[in-house]
């Protein structure tokens, strides 16, 4: 079994929106929320929680996920320690652990002894109509739903900066380092090279929405293919786009002194281009048995955090699509983070 190659937080909101799916009707899902531990007697972490009332609303149902993406399949003392943390949490009424590397045979007898549910997280390969048969579909996910992202992007670009208190020219190379107002190394630009990429994608991501790059992307398709060693992409424009910067804080040192970036002006073509990067196909199946939950097909974006994900569950022909945008603070830990509940389209 291939582990899933998501970032663990990616992981972690991958599952949570699977659960939305499933449960469809659900009021609450939140990803690193904190439940009350009655052993502990303190609140501690979940990875997912999903909150379902019923039709007559007489009763809520408090379901728990918690997700592991390890190495190597979770062994009985994991999933024991995971199965005395949720039983010693007694507003949740259904508990259930995900892994993307899988059980090992003891771990799983251990969870169906103390009433566990077991899910497993990994490449989606099996065709549509054995685990999705509602969908009326036939062949693998990547058959029946092919897919590419467009990207805009900056070609032979040049980058013109200016610093508003630099008492005379200066220049900035790729390797250059940047510094924060004390003088000291940057904390999330450590070079140019590395600001130069995050400024780029600044750019397109406020330019792709508005024209001209709409109409042009409207007006010329971008091909599927292209000759080998090139990119399917669109034809160029020149460009011309001005960046305030002043909030970043970004210093460079010049032979005159240490100063701020206020501007920086992007100049050179853009242009529509498909991305080599190819669709993720993940399924979220009942352990043991292999009976599908839900499933996914993700395009990660270039930004760190950021992918688009369409999500299906076994029990239902609608589809969510989900754009996840992680905020830096969410990239290493998520906590009591809401996921929105969206209307859902269905399969024609």
């Amino acid at each position: 079994m291939s582990n899933v190659t998501l970032a663990p937080m990616l992981v972690q909101y991958l599952v949570g929106l699977c659960c939305l799916r499933w449960d469809s009707d659900a009021v609450d899902v939140t990803i690193g929320d904190m439940v009350l531990d009655t052993a502990a007697n303190k609140e501690r972490d979940v990875d997912v929680t999903v909150t379902v009332v019923e039709s007559n609303g007489s009763k809520r149902v408090f379901k728990a996920y918690e997700v592991k993406h390890e190495g190597s399949p979770l062994d009985v003392a994991e999933v024991e320690a995971l199965c005395l943390k949720l039983m010693d949490m007694p507003s949740i009424s259904h508990r259930a652990i995900v892994s993307s590397s899988g059980f090992t045979k003891a771990a799983q007898t251990k969870a169906t002894h103390h009433g566990i549910d077991l899910y497993s997280l990994h490449p989606w390969t099996r065709p549509l109509e054995e685990q999705f048969p509602l969908l009326t579909m036939r062949g693998t996910a990547d058959e029946c739903f092919p897919m590419s992202q467009l990207l805009l992007c900056w070609k032979s670009e040049g980058l013109a900066l200016v610093a508003r208190a630099a008492k005379g020219p200066f220049s900035v190379g790729e390797g250059d380092q940047l510094f924060d107002a004390a003088g000291q190394a940057h904390p999330r630009y450590a070079t140019f090279a590395k600001y130069h990429h995050e400024l780029l994608l600044r750019s397109t991501e406020m330019l792709f929405p508005i024209e001209p790059a709409w109409t042009v992307g409207r007006a010329f398709p971008v091909p599927f293919c292209a000759p080998e060693g090139e990119v399917p992409a669109g034809p160029a424009w020149p460009h011309t786009h001005t960046l305030d910067v002043a909030t970043d804080d970004v210093y460079v040192r010049t032979d005159h002194g240490h100063y701020r970036l206020d501007l920086v002006t992007i100049t050179g073509h853009l242009r529509w281009e498909r991305s080599p990067t190819r669709t993720q196909y993940y399924v979220m199946e009942r352990v043991p048995g292999g009976d599908a939950f839900a499933a996914a097909l993700i395009a990660q974006e270039l930004r760190e955090g950021h992918m688009t994900c369409l999500v299906l569950s076994s029990r239902s022909r609608e589809l969510g699509v989900h754009f996840v945008r992680l905020s830096e603070r969410h990239r290493n830990a998520i906590r009591r983070l809401k996921l929105e509940l969206p209307g859902a389209a269905g399969v024609g």
